[in-house]
């Protein structure tokens, strides 16, 4: 398709019976609320939001990275910019504002379907963008970040919101995945079971209020580990031994906690040292002979066979990263 037909093409699928002119009017707030009400209305138009996720689809696949569906785009540049205006001539000046709106929109709708981090500027005053040299937007959809947290709760663009949410859980289950089996598993179960159809209005609010509330209960149960004098190893040890998380606190669990991760560090190698799958079986070997006699000393339960016992599994996994992270 040539440019113009590209963006008559847009508007037949996409706008059909909207009026565009307020994007050549509109700046700063009064633009940013017109596209976020455009794209509340194509992610509630049908089941699933097809609309918004197609208007994406015109322009990269649905690959985290943005790649172009075709090598030559009507609009793009490349992958991320749009063409100058002088490369454009077909389209008006009104038009190519226009356009250059809707790639705006489809990048968004990109994002919030690969859940991916973005500038959260994007979706109202007070939201600033938090990023480090090497990830740009991630910790925007960390939990601490509370304005976020408020605006999932107050926005009137509900679909918005729960994709939104869906973002910022992924990111706290990557965290999780890394540090915390048994916060992972928590949130699997909280914020993916029965997630329902994102088309239906109540099946997004459920999702933001099941999501946020367990992204809480971790945010206090580190707070309160933390306030029982416990650092995060301790308190993933400490979860390790119950078997899940969050739950409650008790200080004759305290000892054995520190005896096993004492035993951890005992047996890690001098560091700088060369990581590898054989170091690592003789790392395990030598933690669990411990772990089998701490155990035995605070009178807990020692079964390494037993498939079934999440504490065994929990182990394994905690192991395998002190060996590799250290």
């Amino acid at each position: 398709m040539t440019p113009k037909q590209f963006l008559e093409h847009i508007k037949k699928n996409v706008f059909k019976g909207i009026d565009l002119k307020p994007v050549l009017t509109l700046q700063g707030d009064g633009l940013r609320t017109f596209t976020l009400e455009q794209l509340e209305r194509l992610r509630a138009t049908v089941p699933d939001g097809l609309h918004a996720v197609w208007l994406s689809d015109q322009f990269w696949t649905c690959e985290h990275d943005l790649t172009m569906i075709t090598e030559t785009h009507p609009w793009l540049a490349d992958e991320w910019e749009m063409k100058e205006r002088e490369q454009l001539p077909e389209l008006s000046d009104d038009e190519y504002k226009i356009a250059c709106w809707i790639e705006e929109l489809a990048l968004l709708s990109h994002d919030l379907y690969c859940h991916d981090p973005f500038d959260v500027e994007q979706l109202g005053d007070g939201l600033q963008g938090r990023f480090t040299q090497t990830e740009l937007y991630v910790d925007s959809f960390k939990y601490d970040n509370k304005p976020l947290v408020e605006w999932m709760k107050t926005t009137p663009y509900r679909h918005i919101a729960a994709m939104v949410c869906y973002t910022m859980a992924d990111q706290e289950i990557d965290w999780a995945v890394q540090h915390n089996q048994a916060v992972q598993d928590y949130y699997a179960f909280q914020c993916w079971r029965n997630r329902g159809d994102w088309g239906k209005l109540e099946d997004c609010e459920d999702f933001i209020r099941r999501s946020l509330d367990a992204m809480q209960q971790i945010e206090e149960h580190y707070a309160k580990g933390h306030a029982e004098g416990l650092n995060d190893e301790e308190i993933r040890v400490l979860d390790i031994m119950f078997g899940f998380a969050p739950h409650n606190y008790f200080a004759e669990d305290y000892p054995a906690v520190r005896d096993i991760c004492a035993a951890a560090q005992k047996h890690l190698p001098q560091t700088p040292y060369v990581k590898s799958e054989q170091g690592l079986r003789a790392y395990g070997k030598a933690v669990f002979a411990d772990l089998e006699k701490i155990f035995a000393k605070h009178d807990m339960t020692w079964d390494p066979s037993d498939a079934t016992d999440l504490t065994m599994g929990y182990l394994d996994a905690w192991v395998y990263d002190k060996y590799y992270n250290g």
